[in-house]
């Protein structure tokens, strides 16, 4: 009895940590750490998603595309110096060398959400799927964090930490 209910809350755990992006999103040899977004002010302007994408496997994948049904449209974009102005574009797809990592991050390598169906609400999640040549599609929840944020926000709060009393 007892070997049946540790299994059981073991697998509840797992369920947990996976529907509210504690553990890493896997597909093949790709995974996929800490995928977050910024809140939005409305709907009128683009979103944009981050994460980091790990390649564990022997050949080289490439992210193609990006879609969800929080927006009509989401594309891959880079931001790059030309001269000394920053410009972002859009690129074809991502490379994801063998054994290594390709972070997804402001100032660099992000998603742009076009034409949101809805605002992103920070402390929210919405799905996102990835389609990479080899790994195939993978869905992850992307946490919306603070409109100002540089980083994934802390998934897990310890309510301990803070004090309640006001």
């Amino acid at each position: 009895m007892f070997r049946i209910i540790f299994h059981n809350c073991l697998a509840l755990t797992a369920l947990a940590s996976v529907l509210f992006g504690t553990a890493p999103a896997m597909a093949d040899n790709v995974r996929v750490d800490d995928p977050w977004a910024r809140s939005s002010i409305g709907i009128e302007r683009p979103g944009v998603a981050y994460m980091t994408i790990h390649n564990d496997g022997n050949e080289s994948d490439w992210l193609l595309a990006v879609t969800t049904p929080l927006a009509k449209r989401a594309e891959l974009h880079e931001t790059a110096r030309e001269g000394e102005v920053m410009i972002m574009r859009a690129v074809e797809s991502v490379e994801i060398p063998p054994n290594s990592t390709v972070k997804l991050e402001p100032g660099g390598l992000h998603v742009m959400l076009m034409s949101l169906q809805k605002m992103l609400v920070e402390g929210e999640f919405f799905a996102l799927t990835l389609h990479f040549a080899q790994a195939g599609d993978l869905t992850v929840n992307v946490t919306i964090a603070a409109i100002a944020a540089n980083e994934a926000p802390a998934v897990i709060h310890d309510h301990d930490e803070h004090s309640h009393d006001h």
